[in-house]
């Protein structure tokens, strides 16, 4: 578990989901988010090195652990955390979100950036939307997705698309338009809008998987966006300097 602080005290903590497809390490493309998120939001960041597949990680097993882990830092601060994740990482933590739903202890915030929200990738307008994505392949992020949750596709905790919404909290989700996981993403959202959950949404067009992580005027805003949303979740514990 990597912990990165602010300078002074911190207003809330971050428990943050790094993507990867289940399979890789955080990228220095992570490492410099957390960073900038810990110093621009003031918060403490709390980064899990969870298992991945290939040693033996599954969503059955992560998901628990990481609800455990989020418990846990919300009884030594006193206050809810703020759940954040990317990519299949975002999957991670809206699960998270999902559990803690259900204990009746929902998390302050949840942000996710290009989230895999159905991991059975039956969408059929996945296939239409292939040939715009230069990033993902449907194929690869199944066979990854049946490695991380086997038989569970059904399982509404392991595939949160599947996911009871009542009493989640705020949710807020950015995506980009030339990313198979989108079409999943609009429906998780139109849902999640019908159902009266506190959502925002944020829909890039013609910008890729992960845009707010990219270097581009639309992922620094997207960016921007999520520190002053975290800053927002915690001004009601926000230390008085």
């Amino acid at each position: 578990m990597h912990t990165l602080a602010p300078q002074g005290e911190p207003r809330g903590t971050v428990l943050y989901l790094h993507g990867g497809g289940w399979v890789h390490e955080a990228a220095p493309t992570h490492w410099r988010w957390v960073q900038r998120l810990a110093a621009e939001a003031q918060v403490r960041v709390v980064m899990p090195a969870y298992p991945l597949v290939q040693e033996g990680g599954t969503g059955a097993t992560v998901v628990p652990r990481v609800a455990d882990l989020a418990a846990e830092l919300s009884a030594d601060s006193g206050e809810p955390v703020i759940l954040m994740g990317d990519s299949a990482g975002g999957s991670i933590a809206l699960s998270v979100s999902l559990t803690l739903a259900q204990q009746e202890r929902p998390a302050a915030l949840t942000a996710l950036i290009s989230p895999a929200l159905d991991l059975r990738f039956s969408n059929p307008e996945i296939d239409a939307r292939q040939p715009e994505d230069p990033w993902l392949v449907k194929k690869g992020q199944l066979e990854l997705s049946e490695r991380w949750i086997g038989e569970h596709g059904e399982d509404p905790l392991l595939n949160p698309f599947l996911g009871d919404l009542t009493g989640i909290g705020p949710l807020l989700v950015f995506s980009g338009t030339r990313d198979i996981l989108h079409p999943d993403t609009r429906l998780f959202m139109q849902r999640a809008t019908d159902d009266g959950a506190d959502v925002e949404y944020h829909e890039e067009p013609g910008h890729l998987h992960v845009y707010p992580l990219l270097p581009t005027p639309e992922g620094r805003r997207a960016r921007r966006r999520m520190v002053d949303a975290v800053r927002q979740a915690t001004s009601s514990t926000a230390p008085t300097l």
